[in-house]
């Protein structure tokens, strides 16, 4: 079972049809689950590890000069290796769970109302093999990591975000979060969840496009109005 899960992982990237195809009948995400938290918290392990401290909390300082002194205070304090082990470790925990159950869900939702009934336990496992991509991150910021010196800002943590590869915006500017959380495995999960759809679903191209691409047409594009409108 463990051995077909690594070769689904593989066959995902190479030939998603049939691999989805196989994966509606047989279930079995969580193999890819365990491996996207254990990477996730080695890599952030790793990297705290290996910060000079005195050199981030200068620079995430740096980052908000707009900042009380209260609330600079309480960065400083806050930012300590123990402080980021245990919050970094949480989020990639708590953090992954709440996001693919809620992505769970609203697969099951959008399946109802076209009419293609699924389980949500069948969705949450959706929503694990389309967030397979991401594991292509951990190699880029394990390179990050070994040629930093200690000196890495966690927005450079991943090479593969539109900000660290297209618009290289400062910290400061309010755009920055929104295009560094955007990368290139973005797309490509979301091309997964499209093909995914039209195997499971059998429905046309257009509605399974809609429908991958909805949720983050809403939260970006919240996102951005909030930007546009608040700073």
């Amino acid at each position: 079972m463990a051995t077909q899960a690594f070769f689904d992982i593989g066959n995902l990237m190479l030939d998603p049809k049939p691999t989805f195809a196989r994966l509606k009948d047989r279930g079995g995400a969580w193999l890819p689950l365990l491996i996207l938290i254990a990477l996730s918290i080695g890599i952030m392990y790793w990297w705290i590890s290996t910060l000079d401290f005195g050199w981030l909390v200068e620079h995430m300082v740096a980052s908000q000069p707009k900042a009380s002194p209260e609330v600079r205070a309480a960065m400083e304090k806050f930012m300590t290796p123990t402080s980021m082990m245990w919050s970094s470790g949480i989020g990639a925990v708590v953090g992954t769970l709440v996001a693919l159950a809620l992505s769970a869900l609203y697969y099951l939702v959008a399946s109802k109302i076209i009419g293609a009934p699924i389980g949500y336990g069948k969705w949450f496992g959706f929503s694990v093999w389309t967030s397979v991509p991401r594991l292509l991150t951990i190699p880029l910021s394990a390179v990050q990591i070994a040629t930093s010196n200690g000196r890495l800002a966690p927005e450079d943590l991943n090479m593969a975000s539109l900000n660290y590869l297209v618009f290289h915006l400062p910290m400061t500017n309010p755009w920055a979060s929104l295009v560094g959380s955007i990368d290139l495995t973005m797309f490509w999960s979301i091309a997964l969840a499209v093909l995914g759809l039209k195997v499971w679903t059998g429905r046309s191209t257009a509605t399974c496009v809609t429908i991958a691409v909805l949720p983050y047409l809403i939260v970006y594009g919240l996102w951005s109005a909030k930007i546009a409108f608040f700073g």
